[in-house]
């Protein structure tokens, strides 16, 4: 990789399993310092324009379309050459102010921007990271074709990532030296990362003193993670809470060796170990955040709550926003039901004002038809998940100050 930086061209595709943290890794190469050395020495002596974008499934149609794609790299590349719009915007560059056009932009217009772009004998270079190919919605063949046009400029180069499938198998992976498969290198990673959790848990001291070979623990988790980071995330979580309950060795050990290898099948494990009381419950939130184009605001989920009350209950709010302090309790509360209801499937955003899927694979998973079959045979016969989120929108509009233009 560090090779293709620094001297190489075209395409550069980072893959791997599920779960394998190939996310996290695109996001550290493109924000490391680092890559922008290489990446000056493969521009040199021209001027190096870095952009990125990071598809998300369960994000807005902008965080999983074309368009979207094309928007945020161009508006990474205008707002580092701003002297670059008026020739690559031609339709767009006004004779006065007054003419400036502020209609939407189409795809077509887009492409033909960044073909310009692409086109133009200009004294600079441009790396772009895209991650999450698999997760663009649309024809996958066709939009990999698209990419690698792009990278016949010699002024362009993508570093791209995705799931091994094989539609970007057949298009970038043929070449051994512009590709790696990443959980095929993080083992070395994983057992410093499973290390960590666990040893900084206040009970691990005491549980090396106890016995002789607490690192086993370590060991098993490690060999058995096969490159997945969410699965080393989930199984320390389990025996992180084993930790706190005082559990003895030969507990840990049963907790571990109870944990399927497969992801899926401890995404299961995971729902099953909710508390049958909440099952009804823990089955209604999955479907609406399913039901959800994007995340949801966490108010939503404690509206949904009242439904079980008053299925009526949005009609008769009055429009009155509801107080901060009130608000910040209720999402305390809310954050507690969905961790109770969930097990960390959902979590709430860094910012503490949406609910999302702890990881794409965990939504992907819950879509399936026998998943979707196993929560809404725990649903009441009646739910509807697009109405309950209508009912749970409109009293969150209702009782929301939102904040004037």
């Amino acid at each position: 990789l560090l090779d293709w930086l620094t001297s190489g061209r075209k395409m550069f595709w980072v893959s791997g399993k599920p779960g394998s943290g190939k996310s996290t890794f695109m996001k550290f190469l493109a924000d490391n310092p680092k890559t922008r050395a290489a990446l000056d020495r493969w521009a040199s002596p021209n001027r190096l324009v870095l952009a990125s974008h990071y598809f998300w499934s369960a994000g807005t149609t902008m965080q999983k379309s074309r368009q979207g794609l094309l928007q945020t790299l161009l508006y990474d590349i205008f707002r580092q050459l701003p002297d670059l719009i008026e020739t690559a915007c031609v339709e767009r560059w006004p004779q006065t102010p007054e003419q400036l056009s502020h209609e939407l932009w189409s795809l077509p217009e887009l492409q033909r921007v960044l073909q310009r772009i692409a086109d133009q004998n200009m004294e600079v270079k441009f790396c772009f990271f895209i991650d999450g190919l698999d997760e663009f919605e649309g024809d996958h063949v066709d939009f990999c074709r698209s990419l690698l046009d792009l990278t016949k400029s010699p002024h362009i180069k993508l570093c791209v990532s995705s799931r091994a499938w094989n539609v970007f198998e057949d298009s970038f992976g043929q070449n051994q030296e512009s590709k790696l498969y990443i959980h095929e290198l993080t083992h070395g990673d994983i057992r410093s990362y499973a290390e960590r959790r666990l040893q900084e848990h206040p009970r691990w001291k005491d549980l090396n003193e106890e016995v002789s070979n607490a690192d086993w623990l370590i060991d098993q988790i490690t060999e058995r993670a096969t490159g997945v980071f969410l699965w080393v995330f989930l199984v320390t979580g389990q025996l992180r809470n084993g930790l706190t309950e005082y559990d003895s060795f030969s507990d840990l050990q049963r907790r571990l060796e109870r944990v399927p290898d497969d992801l899926e099948a401890f995404f299961k494990h995971i729902l099953e170990s909710v508390e049958p009381f909440y099952h009804e419950k823990m089955a209604t939130t999955l479907l609406i955040s399913l039901e959800a184009t994007e995340p949801a605001p966490i108010t939503i989920y404690g509206f949904h709550d009242t439904e079980y009350e008053d299925d009526t209950y949005a009609l008769k709010l009055p429009l009155q926003p509801i107080p901060k302090a009130q608000t910040t309790a209720k999402k305390q509360q809310i954050t507690r039901r969905l961790s109770a209801r969930c097990r960390g499937l959902l979590e709430i955003t860094k910012h503490g004002s949406k609910v999302e899927f702890l990881h794409r694979s965990v939504m992907d998973f819950l879509r399936t038809k026998d998943m979707l079959s196993f929560l809404s045979d725990k649903a009441p016969p009646t739910f509807n998940a697009h109405l309950s989120l209508i009912r749970a929108y409109t009293a969150h509009i209702k009782t929301t100050r939102f904040p004037q233009s």
